[in-house]
């Protein structure tokens, strides 16, 4: 499909339809307690009918939770509010808020955009924003929440609609989220999972970390190009010039910057380095604070674990020394004004995120996502079909899972068993498994409002424009999900028929014995 027939007019294309018939859907409020509901039903007659799965690795047999009974709405009343508290994206943007409140508020944000990307040719700034952002999972999850808000701020410091930012930003990270050119967590945690389901049928086997890596480097490269196509042709055509609802920070028509903005940013300068100092001090070390206590690494870290609180408070140093030294800030007071104000605008996102954050429980507590990846593995292995169609199949398969069950090492720990050991006896290597179970997963981490980010990117759209709806948003982000998809998938089928190496040592193949 032509990015053409995809864009026509505003309103047209195939996109269009999406938007507008997402758009007619319900506040996501009610989504979420429609959904809340049916999973509710689903439980009543999962249990009547006695709908189970057994776990391949330790026998435990999962059967459907009924929510509609005295333990079940006992259970629905007494666990509300700690269903909130599991809502971990709720907490973290509070925390990222912290240090963006005073980025943002201060106008550090603004100045320091207008001083150094206002005269960067749009494309290449196009490029750095999508590039970053896929390369974003060596910090898991922070990427979610830290970059696509600073591309908005820096779509609209230039002139362009913030909301293309935040979707081109958000769009490469969720669908680019195992495309990373670094070793991070991500694969210390996947390939853990696949190393234990391999041991099921290979006691011996060890899986390196690096098992994917030349396949997910090239990705690092291709997939940036592709988020720039894709932002430029589709994306930005489609949401047109942005006209503000309200005076946010005018800098697209401001472009200058004062001496007290300057002399603030200088400020900010040596505060972000004083920081930067501190915390090297805290994790270079050999006996760092923030390094694991017994192994030393970073990787597996308290410094990883909390990795969302360091980037903020790379954001409110220095955001709090250009607020002092531009004159903006001129006590504390101001300073709790500013992050007051931030807060008050996820007004709208908490009210989703406690509904959200039910349904969630629920998927959980009835064990029909358990159940379901469980029973769709088994299909797959007995489907006789041939071995790269059926990794493929595995890829799409993974790919609608994430609808009803986000978590990355979640659905992995539940199908990695039944998966790994199959293409294990069909001589696919636990590698190119995992390669296939985490290239199905990221591609629909854009869309699914399952993702516990997919809210709060609504959220921060409707800053800029007030009547944008899950529809708008997902029509912009389908594109990123569709184009990441044929991309994934002819990579694949390259490394596959020509024999290329996943990583150093790693390959699809597998030799039994």
């Amino acid at each position: 499909m032509s990015s053409k027939s995809l864009v026509k007019e505003k309103g047209g294309g195939f996109l269009g339809a999406v938007e507008r018939i997402g758009n007619k859907l319900p506040h996501p409020v009610l989504l979420f307690i429609y959904f809340g509901a049916i999973v509710m039903v689903l439980s009543f007659i999962g249990s009547k009918l006695g709908w189970s799965a057994v776990h391949p690795v330790d026998g435990t047999e999962y059967q459907v939770f009924n929510l509609i009974s005295k333990e079940g709405i006992a259970k629905i009343f007494t666990q509300f509010s700690a269903n909130i508290k599991s809502f971990s994206a709720l907490i973290d943007q509070m925390v990222v808020l912290l240090g963006l409140s005073l980025l943002e508020g201060t106008g550090l944000a603004s100045a320091f955009l207008r001083r150094y990307f206002l005269k960067m040719p749009q494309k290449f700034l196009t490029f750095a924003i999508v590039f970053i952002s896929v390369a974003s999972s060596a910090a898991s999850d922070a990427g979610f929440m830290i970059l696509p808000p600073l591309a908005a701020m820096l779509f609209l410091s230039t002139g362009r609609n913030p909301i293309a930012g935040l979707v081109a930003a958000y769009g490469s990270v969720a669908a680019g989220f195992c495309a990373s050119p670094l070793i991070s967590i991500v694969e210390v945690v996947g390939f853990g999972n696949t190393q234990n389901a391999a041991q099921i049928l290979d006691p011996s086997i060890v899986l390196p970390v690096t098992g994917n890596y030349y396949f997910t480097l090239a990705c690092s490269i291709l997939l940036p190009i592709t988020s720039f196509f894709v932002t430029l042709k589709i994306v930005e055509p489609r949401l047109g010039k942005y006209v503000p609802e309200s005076p946010l920070n005018d800098v697209a028509v401001n472009t200058s910057v004062s001496e007290q903005e300057s002399k603030g940013l200088r400020a900010a300068g040596i505060a972000l380095v004083i920081y930067l100092i501190v915390i090297a001090l805290m994790t270079l070390p050999p006996n760092a604070i923030l390094r694991n206590a017994e192994t030393g690494e970073l990787l597996d870290s308290p410094f990883m674990s909390s990795i969302i609180l360091i980037v903020s408070g790379a954001f409110f140093f220095p955001g709090a020394a250009f607020g002092y030294a531009s004159g903006v800030v001129k006590n504390h007071k101001d300073v709790i004004n500013i992050m007051t104000n931030s807060y008050a605008s996820l007004a709208g996102y908490i009210l989703v995120a406690i509904f959200a954050g039910q349904l969630i429980q629920y998927f959980a507590w009835t064990n029909l996502g358990v159940i379901s990846a469980i029973n769709g593995a088994e299909i797959l292995e007995k489907s006789g079909i041939p071995v790269f169609a059926l990794l493929v199949i595995t890829v799409l398969f993974t790919c609608l899972l994430n609808f009803v069950m986000p978590s990355h090492a979640a659905k992995l720990a539940l199908i990695g068993p039944i998966l790994v050991p199959l293409f294990m006896m069909l001589g696919v290597s636990p590698e190119a498994t995992y390669l296939a179970y985490r290239i199905g997963d990221s591609i629909s981490n854009a869309i699914t409002p399952m993702m516990a980010y997919f809210v709060l990117i609504l959220a921060w759209a409707q800053r800029y424009k007030k009547d944008v709806g899950m529809g708008t948003l997902m029509a912009n982000l389908l594109p990123y999900s569709m184009s990441y998809m044929v991309v994934y998938l002819i990579l694949m089928a390259v490394w596959y028929f020509l024999g290329l190496p996943l990583g150093p040592g790693a390959s699809f193949s597998y030799v039994i014995g």
